[in-house]
């Protein structure tokens, strides 16, 4: 892992272990790619071209140029003033991306958040240790007889010739260099992360296993249906022709009528509360199947397209049937919730998700308890993801719950108790200590 991630199971790692695998992992690239660094400023410092054609030239291609350097000094010239300096970059790149998930200015896991803080990273690193950049540099360029016996020599002999500013010659090239080359890094190892987390989940899919992609704690794990030993989906409810199809999909998505599956689970969704809670993650195997054997995403361009339109008919809906309301609440919640990249929920569905949450946080729905309830669980499920999200959204979002509390007419007592509960919840950080969880919910119990 690169980077801050509040939600990686590695977040145990101290900053020290950051520093020293950077740092090892900076030794080992260095010592691979020295030599042809070396070749590299020796080129650079001829002046004559680097041709067969050109009789006065010392090295005209890199396998001449690589011989004659071993004949003339042996081979530890290639690894002249070879001292690795990745210990900062990787350690201040930690760092920073840990501030901006503080700040809560923009997500630690965004890949331009990875490109600034590992551009600015590389500069701090590179004031710190140009000085031996310089030296190192030196050391280099010099061929036989040397220049420079020692390092002490060198930092004394220069410091005398060319004053203390000779250790910082080159600066303000090497950083207008560094940012774009450091952040580029960063931002291209983030996103080809996400992209191969996409293609090929963290867990991996060995022998049809399909693991939870979110840190959904109801959910800590789950395989394809039917594998031994394995939690299977909750579709006794179907008939047997589409349990069939449900199972093909999972295992073969390109023998079905994806979009006929797609249609299959909404439909299914509005009217089973108990599948709707679940079925984000039999969608979310699916569009992996989909994408591992074809690399196409026609389920979830179906299933997106069909959360459209009931989104735009939810008053319809909500007029039609609070429990098909209710329902298509958690559906999309549970789609949200599971439908990412690299723990990064979709764009798209946010505002239709806020959309949702808000007509819920009406005072006519506050009066209705199913309606309450179903605020409250979805609040529980991905309110601090959306809050990352849109933290406006979320602020004017409470203002409603606040003042629904606070202006409680028709609301029944448990109503009031659950958003009391989520108000002080969120105050929390999205957590509550054992002490409140065990007041509020022995309350609802009683």
């Amino acid at each position: 892992m690169v980077g801050y991630d509040p939600k990686a199971e590695s977040r145990n790692i101290s900053s020290f272990e950051v520093a020293v695998a950077g740092s090892v992992s900076g030794l080992v690239t260095r010592v691979l790619i020295s030599p042809l660094d070396v070749i590299k400023i020796r080129f650079q410092l001829q002046i004559e071209r680097l041709s067969h054609s050109d009789p006065s030239a010392k090295y005209h291609g890199i396998l001449q140029a690589g011989r004659q350097i071993l004949q003339e000094e042996g081979l530890t010239a290639f690894w002249k003033g070879h001292v690795p300096a990745q210990l900062l970059s990787f350690l201040s790149f930690e760092m920073l991306t840990e501030l901006v998930h503080r700040a809560g200015v923009r997500d630690a896991r965004d890949s331009s958040v990875h490109f600034v803080c590992g551009g600015l990273s590389a500069c701090m690193a590179t004031l710190t240790v140009h000085p031996v950049d310089v030296l190192r540099t030196r050391f280099a360029a010099q061929g036989e007889p040397k220049v420079y016996k020692t390092l002490r020599d060198a930092v004394a002999t220069m410091y005398r010739a060319e004053g203390p500013l000779v250790f910082y010659k080159g600066l303000n090239p090497t950083l207008i260099a560094v940012f774009p080359y450091a952040g580029f890094q960063f931002a291209f190892y983030n996103s080809l992360k996400r992209l191969s987390e996409w293609v090929t989940p963290a867990e991996g899919a060995k022998n049809g296993a399909v693991t939870n992609p979110g840190p959904v704690k109801s959910c800590p794990g789950w395989m394809v249906m039917g594998e031994p030993g394995r939690e299977e989906y909750k579709i006794q409810s179907f008939d047997a022709e589409t349990q069939q199809l449900l199972k093909t999909a999972l295992k073969d998505p390109g023998a079905v009528d994806l979009d006929k599956v797609a249609n299959v689970i909404v439909d299914h969704s509005l009217q089973d509360c108990v599948f709707s809670k679940e079925a984000g993650r039999m969608c979310y195997a699916i569009i992996q199947a989909e994408s591992k054997q074809a690399g196409q995403s026609v389920f979830r361009r179906g299933l997106l397209n069909r959360l459209q339109q009931e989104y735009q008919a939810r008053e319809q809906l909500r007029a039609r049937s609070l429990q098909g309301w209710v329902c298509y609440v958690t559906f999309i919640c549970n789609i949200f919730d599971y439908l990412r990249v690299n723990n990064m929920p979709m764009m798209a569905l946010v505002n239709p998700v806020y959309d949702c949450l808000f007509r819920l946080a009406q005072p006519d729905s506050l009066s209705k308890e199913e309606e309450v309830d179903c605020l409250v669980l979805q609040l529980h499920r991905v309110g601090e993801q959306l809050e990352k999200m849109n933290r406006q959204r979320m602020d004017e979002l409470f203002v409603l719950i606040r003042d629904g509390f606070l202006l409680p007419t028709g609301l029944s007592s448990l109503a009031q108790l659950l958003l009391l509960e989520i108000i002080e919840f969120r105050a929390a950080g999205w957590k509550t200590t054992p002490a409140a969880h065990k007041y509020y919910y022995s309350e609802v119990s009683d």
